[in-house]
């Protein structure tokens, strides 16, 4: 299984690494979704955009409402979702869960692709030959020398 995906522009002129997939709450709403691939994140978060044009239910985390990063701390909730990716060769992958959700607007805006998801993939980002991919068995990569 390959998924792959880009160097994607944002706002402030920097390019990174980012996937696009499906979001689907328990609505039934499907929201296309880029999510930045952060391999130092432990957890998958969606930002607060995505969490309201869900407009499903949401529950409160088990313990701490405080998400530690960068930036600070940011509170968020817990959202039933499914996460739907392109991939090359076959059906799309879909992974299911209770994923953290920004509740603050200002946290971010960007969704991002944590190591709880990241996990299951070799994960190869090349800023240089332009490729953002996510290998799953069945595929491998290895590194020549020229």
């Amino acid at each position: 299984m390959v998924i792959v995906g880009e160097w994607r522009m944002y706002d402030d002129g920097v390019a990174r690494p980012a996937v696009q997939g499906l979001v689907g709450g328990a609505t039934g709403v499907q929201l296309a979704e880029y999510c930045l691939v952060d391999s130092c994140a432990d957890r998958s978060v969606l930002s607060a955009e995505v969490l309201n044009r869900l407009a499903g239910s949401s529950s409160a985390p088990p313990a701490d409402p405080i998400f530690q990063g960068i930036g600070g701390s940011s509170e968020f909730v817990l959202v039933d979702i499914v996460l739907e990716f392109t991939i090359q060769d076959g059906p799309p992958a879909r992974v299911r869960g209770q994923f953290a959700a920004f509740t603050d607007p200002t946290a971010t805006d960007l969704s991002i692709l944590g190591r709880d998801v990241l996990n299951h993939f070799d994960v190869i980002l090349s800023r240089r030959n332009n490729e953002v991919l996510l290998l799953a068995p069945n595929h491998r990569y290895r590194v020549e020398g020229e």
